[in-house]
């Protein structure tokens, strides 16, 4: 069934110079791309079921939907990607189709991206069209985490305070980021005095991490720009019983 409560959902066009009206023009155009598949949204029809039929409901429906699929647009031609194995059965968790690569007109592929196991596609060929040249890779936002220690002067012993720090810089790699804060960490350690005349230094120990925050731009209503995982252990104030929606 088609889902017409969403808008189309195309991406790739722009390789091409193109927007979605003038992809509606090529109408009988050849082209191929990627359907990518809805196969593990967690749907309320999901969520109200026992909680060991959720994983087989989603492998039949996503079955389902590849066949009302190829029913209904004849004229496609399709190469599922994805799956290992005939039956449901015999795949595991991860083996499930999530995209199918198709061919066929303009006109068919728009069709097709309003299909409800449709997320969207991404357009790779358009008869008669090159695909433009991409621009040089522009700057991103990147997060130095780094280990700094605060060296004081002939100490010798007691502990020695340190700081945590992160650092926002424009980078085009993980090694650009590390390379263009050298100079700032040199400035950060000059030395200065206390208040008992010792020299002080808050000098690099090492770099943590490094974070790729895939932004060009911060956004000053908020925007992630460290996240590390980690885990702890599981205590009955931390069990999550979601509600479910009806």
């Amino acid at each position: 069934m088609k889902d017409n409560a969403t808008s189309v959902r195309l991406t790739g066009l722009e390789r091409f110079g193109l927007d979605e009206a003038a992809f509606r023009r090529l109408r009988n155009r050849n082209v191929v791309g990627y359907a990518h598949l809805r196969t593990y949204d967690v749907t309320p029809a999901v969520q109200r079921l026992p909680r060991l039929k959720r994983q087989p409901y989603m492998a039949a429906r996503v079955d389902r939907w590849i066949e009302n699929i190829q029913s209904h647009y004849p004229d496609l031609s399709f190469q599922i990607k994805g799956s290992k194995a005939p039956a449901a059965t015999a795949r595991t968790w991860s083996q499930l189709p999530t995209t199918l690569r198709v061919r066929g007109t303009a006109r068919k592929i728009l069709d097709l991206a309003r299909e409800a196991g449709v997320r969207l596609i991404y357009v790779t060929q358009i008869a008669g069209h090159r695909r433009l040249r991409l621009p040089k890779a522009q700057s991103e936002w990147y997060c130095v985490r780094a280990f700094v220690v605060i060296r004081v002067e002939r100490a010798e012993s007691g502990l020695q305070n340190t700081e945590d720090r992160f650092m926002l810089v424009r980078a085009s790699s993980f090694e650009d980021a590390k390379k263009r804060l050298r100079k700032q960490w040199r400035e950060y350690a000059t030395p200065y005095l206390n208040s008992e005349g010792r020299m002080v230094s808050w000098h690099l120990d090492r770099i943590v991490d490094v974070y790729q925050t895939s932004e060009t731009d911060i956004d000053p209503y908020g925007t992630e720009v460290y996240s590390k995982l980690g885990h702890r252990r599981m205590r009955p104030k931390y069990v999550w019983r979601p509600r479910i929606r009806s």
